[in-house]
């Protein structure tokens, strides 16, 4: 996977997971919600940290922390990010995070390239205070759904 060149209205949901930051295409993200439960899951990757019931659907839910090689941690403050691979659809998985920052237009410049961590990065944000993962959300549905995307 390479980089992306996103146009100059690229917009991302910034998040804070641990001490790093990541991004996520705003087309993906469906909706976002306090953390209440999971459900624990069985047969699932080991950063699937449980399930969630979205209007009935069973959604893989991704320990953020465990997908950047943190420590596992979450609590009642942490937030959950419901994607789709279309805004239109219904959430095919959620991540985990800390906390929800901001939303950032992505500027003409403001991708650069970026070695995968474990294929899971498309890219780095780069015109924000702090840099950014865009996170690779086809990788994400990959990994919570053990299987390959194309």
């Amino acid at each position: 996977m390479g980089t992306i060149n996103p146009p100059s209205t690229a917009m991302t949901i910034v998040c804070r997971i641990g001490s790093r930051f990541v991004a996520l295409p705003m087309q993906t993200v469906v909706h976002t919600a306090r953390f209440a439960e999971l459900t624990p899951a069985s047969d699932v990757s080991a950063i699937v940290c449980g399930v969630i019931s979205v209007h009935g659907a069973t959604v893989p839910v991704i320990d953020g922390r465990s997908l950047l090689g943190e420590p596992p941690g979450y609590d009642l403050g942490s937030y959950i990010l419901l994607a789709a691979s279309d805004i239109d659809q219904p959430p095919e998985i959620g991540l985990l995070v800390d906390e929800v920052m901001n939303i950032h237009r992505v500027g003409a410049d403001g991708l650069a390239p970026v070695d995968h961590i474990d294929g899971i990065s498309c890219g780095v944000i780069r015109d924000l205070p702090q840099p950014a993962l865009l996170l690779n959300v086809d990788e994400l549905f990959a990994l919570a759904h053990g299987s390959a995307r194309d």
